[in-house]
Order: structure tokens, then C-alpha cells, then sequence
């Protein structure tokens, strides 16, 4: 689950946040985590792909052909599907800013070889199917799910995002069972947070907490990590080699967030 554009220290701590922070405190947090960039779109990119791909706009007729984490799926078997609150039926419109979808936070409609092929851009489905699959107990192996603007922190106060979660959240955590895991976190800091992994520039210092069954309970990690970091942990959590920057022997596997580890990554 991506939320968008709040810095950890807007977040962590925050009296606007009561559901967040006791999810925070009760499973695993990553205190030294970086998103890539700004704005959103190459975060969500990289999230996928290992690769910001030359995007560095959220641009609306850009595409790239890398592959991604879900084609590792399709090609593993792996059953997945993407979730978005408020997705018009042609996924790949153009939509205004003040939209409750924004193109911008689905990476799938940038991905050549997602949105290509029909079966595919059949598992990018709205929030309608997430409360369906929910009532039912028949969530996917994997599930990318992303609130719209109202929901996820961009056009409204943290206060909403957070009870948005608090309502939200619960639901998927009993839906995943005891060997699942959700990971939170946002796609980007605020804009003038340009921190990034070993002081570098990036997109700023950002929350990602482990909740559920998998995660451990009431753990931090300090280990330096941005989203490539996240992506090999999922890959890895799925038995799927690297890709892209997530395969650099700098980018952490993030077994500190995670039960039955060592805590080292």
C-alpha cells in the first residue's frame, strides 16, 4: 500500500497520525529509508521495475518497455492484482490533477509489457473488486493497493489518509493471514526533503512499516534502504531474482522487518 508525499518525520510521531503510528509501533518500521526521487511517477517506476527509466516528470503519454515485478509473477504463476480506489474503466485516459484517480500513481499504465497485454490490464481493477476479494477471503498471492487523492494524503491532511488506513487496513492484515505481510509506506517525502540513500539526493526521508503475520513485532531497523530495497525484499519474498537496481550488492534485503530472520540484512 502507497501512500503519497509525507516525510517520516511528518508522519512518525505525528498526533495526526494515532492509527499509522500504533500500526508502526506494534509490527516493524524501517527508520533509514529513501525514496528515489521526485515528484511521484519514476518513484512508483522504480518500485516496479528497478529503474526510474529515464522518467523524471509525471508525465501522462511517457511508457516504458522494462519489465516488472508483476510480469516476474505471471511468468512464476503467481496469482496478483492491482488495486485502485476510483479507476475509470479505460485505466490509460488522461485525467486532470483534481481527479480522484491520478494516472500518475499507477505504474502499471507506464509499463509497456503490463499494459499490453489484455489479461494483465484485466488484474488493474478498482476498489469495488478490493472490497469483494476482502469480504470473501480471496486476496491474490500479491496486491498492490493505492487509495485515490483523497484517501492517500495528497489532496487532504494526514488526518484523513491515517483514518482512511485505520478503516482500511484491518481488512487486508485479516486477509492476508498469518504468513502474510503489508507493506506501507509513501511514494515520496515533501518536496523540499531531497535526502536520499548515503546522503545522496532522492526523494526524501519516508516511512515504510511490515504489518501482519510475517512481520515481526515491535521492531525497527536502522539499515540504509530506499524503495530498490523494498522491491528485492518482495521479489525475494516470492522466490524472483532482482530487478534492475534492486539486484545492485548495495541494495539491502530488508529481513530486519520481517519474522523468522536473523534481523541482518
Amino acid at each position: 500500500m502507497v501512500l503519497e508525499n509525507r516525510s517520516y518525520g511528518q508522519v512518525i510521531g505525528s498526533r495526526d497520525a494515532p492509527y499509522l503510528n500504533r500500526l508502526a509501533k506494534r509490527h516493524a518500521l524501517a527508520t533509514n529509508y529513501f525514496a528515489i526521487t521526485h515528484p511521484s511517477l519514476p518513484n512508483y517506476i522504480a518500485l516496479t521495475t528497478g529503474a526510474t527509466a529515464e522518467v523524471s516528470t509525471n508525465c501522462s503519454a511517457c511508457a516504458t518497455d522494462l519489465p516488472s515485478l508483476v510480469n516476474q509473477l505471471d511468468a512464476a504463476g503467481l496469482s496478483w492484482r492491482a488495486y485502485f480506489e476510483s479507476i475509470p474503466r479505460d485505466a490509460d485516459i488522461r485525467v486532470t490533477p483534481t481527479a480522484p484517480y491520478d494516472k500518475h500513481y499507477n505504474p502499471f499504465v507506464y509499463t509497456e509489457s503490463v499494459d499490453g497485454r489484455r489479461m494483465d490490464r484485466s488484474r488493474v481493477v478498482d476498489f469495488h473488486r478490493l472490497r469483494r476479494d476482502l469480504r470473501h477471503g480471496r486476496m491474490p498471492r500479491f496486491s498492490w493497493i493505492a487509495p485515490n487523492v483523497h484517501h492517500d494524503g495528497h489532496e487532504h491532511p494526514l488526518r484523513a489518509a491515517d483514518a482512511y488506513a485505520a478503516r482500511t487496513v484491518p481488512r487486508v492484515l485479516h486477509a492476508l493471514g498469518p504468513d502474510g505481510v503489508l507493506y506501507l509506506t509513501w511514494d515520496e517525502g515533501r518536496r523540499s526533503d531531497r535526502t536520499g540513500l548515503g546522503g545522496s539526493l532522492g526523494g526524501g526521508h519516508v516511512a515504510l512499516i511490515a504489518a501482519g503475520g510475517a512481520a515481526r513485532r515491535h521492531a525497527r531497523t536502522g539499515v540504509p534502504a530506499n524503495h530498490y530495497a523494498l522491491l528485492r525484499t518482495v521479489e525475494a519474498n516470492f522466490g524472483l531474482p532482482p530487478l534492475g537496481s534492486a539486484s545492485a550488492s548495495s541494495t539491502p534485503l530488508l529481513t530486519g522487518l520481517l519474522r523468522g530472520s536473523n534481523g541482518s540484512s
